[in-house]
């Protein structure tokens, strides 16, 4: 449940500051063209309503950014933002079982 949890809200939260980006980047396009690309983009559909051309630079670098979160997923990309990790403090032991 936890995990479902946070990849909702992690994945709306993306689509929400994308949008908010692409709308301040293209203010000539409506809302719900960008919101339908955010979305194709994010859940690596392969839909678009045409404007992904007309698009700036910046508003490319955004869909090609959610595609490749859409794509890697959300806990790997949580992952990839996390860093560097800390080596565990313990070890299992090992042993060589011989088996015949």
């Amino acid at each position: 449940m936890t995990k479902a949890f946070v990849v909702i809200t992690t994945a709306a939260m993306i689509c929400g500051i994308a949008v908010a980006l692409l709308t301040f980047l293209e203010p000539k396009m409506s809302l719900l063209q960008l919101f339908f690309e955010v979305c194709s983009a994010f859940g690596t559909t392969g839909l678009s309503m045409g404007i992904t051309a007309s698009l700036s630079t910046g508003g490319k670098i955004v869909i090609i950014l959610l595609m490749f979160i859409g794509r890697i997923g959300i806990f790997s990309f949580l992952f990839l933002l996390r860093g560097e990790t800390k080596e565990d403090l313990y070890h299992y032991p090992k042993e060589r079982v011989i088996i015949g």
